[in-house]
């Protein structure tokens, strides 16, 4: 009973032991997340540091990147788990890394952590593993870079990297690859050994990160998970943002779906919608499987009073972002919109005149980083036009950018593994991506290949690596180690609803909670996912009140009938309505294939294949 993520198909398998299982499991994921499950992991003994902070800090980096390293300085701090060695440094040109290293207790483990947003921050951290012992012990080294340049994550100089190739390369590809090889050759000079296992984990653009790693760099990690990846960079941040902006708006520019309609629409959703847990709980466990209909919301002809039904103009919006940016010939440009169920994530204005989200997304992508060269007029988003043409000069980059290569043999072959998991209720990367990669890595390796190494886990009514109204708390790298050290393949995340839900940066009110006449939360005017704090610890989970199992697409979790809905030990895998392969209808899955990435260098201020 150690491992809570194999708890719920033990005890669907022994019914009449259910009562006494549940209790357990919930002991586990409940009232103890903090405790180290050592079923997770290999016990293996800890190392101490061998030569001194200042003496590491000293140490010759020559030949180990790609370009020359500097270490500007190597300090000891304090944490409430034991001192660390903080080393900081640059790989040339500009490439700012941190790698903290436990001066006690290092149990021969690695941690890179993947940068959100457009990144320009050097700092550390190991996200969704608030349940890890490991990670919560100080037991990991771990990294981190800026990938490349330095600058706000914030307003609007955040993308002005873009003006310097070489910056854009490094952003792209190269600082994670370079910095894993500078920390461990850090790691060998400190402990005098390698780590025995390395482990990637990203949210976000660190999603894309983390797959671009196992993509071009299947070496550098045992073990990968890329949460909400940003694959299809090139389209994410031009088409699908400019797209939630120029359809909500009328020809004077005004906007016409508001956040505080949205709980109308959302309503109307769950209304029609089927659920799927065999719980009321107001999330869609296979929202993709649900023809929506937004006329479902809309005032009948004779109402008088719209202020819980929808005009046809907000309705007409609303049909535009489920199905996402398309062309006049109505195809798809990308890989679909909003997902039925996400409607209170929708990165809409709060004001006719207002602007959301979305809008500071792509014109500043498109302004400084998708495009070859920056053209601040393309990111006047109200000139862009959705056709083929625009589509292939927003995709130049991708061979850059994009990390959607399905040919993962040689990660597979090497023995590594991969997580790759996903909000439904995400309307900053919709999960149609993550699920078009999945199956394209099927395509390409077969389904038995891929399901030995990768799993793919949707999570209902969760946001953008994270908040949303569903079970946002996910320990991915508790189940990431068991499957590399172990070889225990995930059957299941447990998941968690936290007592005291925290503010969710990516909306306004919780949903359920958000009336009509609400007065939903600004959006800050960042890219993906906000600023968090440095530490080489994982933080733990709060106090839960609810666990839920996530299942591997394509099961989805169903209470058993038995047992308190709010264990996950009460819930049973039952498959999606879905099958793949699914046909995504999109010129975007031309992005989508075997070995599509390029090498690229920066010559005379201008981006052009590498020799």
């Amino acid at each position: 009973m150690n491992n809570p993520n194999r708890a719920g198909a033990r005890v669907l398998s022994r019914r009449r032991y259910l009562p006494l299982l549940a209790w357990l499991s919930l002991l586990c994921t409940v009232l103890l997340p903090q405790l180290a499950q050592a079923a997770d992991y290999q016990s293996l003994p800890p190392q101490p540091a061998l030569i001194s902070c200042s003496a590491l800090g000293q140490q010759a980096l020559n030949g180990v990147a790609d370009a020359p390293v500097s270490i500007s300085n190597a300090s000891v701090v304090a944490t409430p788990k034991g001192d660390f060695c903080k080393v900081e440094g640059t790989i040339a040109p500009a490439i700012g890394f941190e790698v903290d290293l436990p001066l006690k207790g290092w149990t021969q483990r690695y941690l890179q952590g993947g940068c959100g947003g457009l990144c320009g921050m050097t700092r550390v951290g190991i996200s969704n593993a608030g349940r890890c012992g490991p990670a919560l012990n100080g037991e990991f080294v771990v990294s981190g870079n800026d990938m490349g340049h330095k600058g706000s994550m914030t307003g609007p100089d955040q993308a002005s990297f873009g003006a310097d190739p070489q910056k854009r390369i490094d952003f792209a590809y190269r600082a994670n690859h370079q910095t894993a090889l500078v920390a461990k050759a850090l790691i060998k000079a400190f402990y005098g050994q390698p780590a025995r296992f390395a482990y990637f984990v990203g949210c976000s653009d660190g999603g894309r990160e983390a797959l671009m790693e196992a993509q071009r760099y299947p070496d550098d990690f045992d073990g990968v998970a890329a949460g909400a990846p940003a694959a299809l960079f090139q389209l994410q941040n031009s088409l699908y943002h400019a797209w939630n902006v120029v359809a909500n708006q009328r020809a004077d520019g005004s906007n016409i779906l508001l956040q505080n309609r949205l709980g109308i629409l959302h309503r109307a959703v769950l209304a029609h919608c089927a659920e799927g847990s065999g719980v009321k709980d107001g999330l869609l466990q296979d929202p993709l499987s649900c023809k929506v209909d937004p006329a479902w919301a809309q005032c009948p002809a004779a109402a008088k009073d719209s202020s819980q039904c929808l005009s046809a103009e907000e309705v007409a919006v609303a049909r535009k972002l489920y199905d996402g940016p398309l062309d006049a010939a109505g195809r798809r440009l990308t890989i679909g919109g909003a997902l039925p169920g996400s409607e209170l994530q929708w990165m809409l204005p709060n004001s006719a005149a207002g602007k959301s989200m979305s809008q500071d997304m792509a014109s500043l992508a498109i302004s400084y980083l998708i495009l070859p060269q920056v053209d601040l007029a393309m990111g006047n988003l109200q000139q862009l036009r959705f056709d083929d043409a625009t589509f292939r000069k927003l995709a130049q980059l991708a061979p850059l950018y994009n990390a959607a290569n399905t040919n993962l043999l040689p990660f597979q072959r090497r023995g590594s593994k991969l997580i790759l998991w996903h909000g439904l209720a995400d309307t900053s990367i919709t999960p149609a991506v993550s699920l078009a990669y999945y199956q394209g890595v099927q395509q390409q390796l077969g389904a038995a290949a891929t399901d030995s190494f990768m799993r793919l886990f949707l999570l209902p009514g969760v946001s953008h690596c994270g908040g949303g109204d569903g079970y946002n708390q996910v320990d991915v790298l508790s189940p990431l180690m068991a499957w590399t050290e172990l070889q225990h393949a995930p059957e299941a995340l447990i998941t968690g609803k936290l007592a005291q839900p925290e503010p969710d940066f990516m909306a306004g009110p919780p949903p359920g909670k958000l009336p009509a006449k609400g007065k939903p939360g600004l959006a800050p005017p960042t890219l993906h996912l906000p600023i968090m704090a440095s530490s080489p610890l994982a933080k733990p989970w709060a106090a839960l009140k609810a666990t839920r199992p996530v299942y591997p697409w394509p099961q989805i979790a169903r209470y058993s009938g038995q047992g308190d809905v709010n264990d996950a030990a009460s819930y049973q895998p039952a498959r999606s309505a879905l099958a793949l392969p699914l046909d995504f209808n999109s010129l975007a899955t031309s992005l989508i294939g075997p070995d599509n990435q390029q090498d690229t260098a920066a010559s005379a201020q201008r981006l052009s294949p590498a020799q």
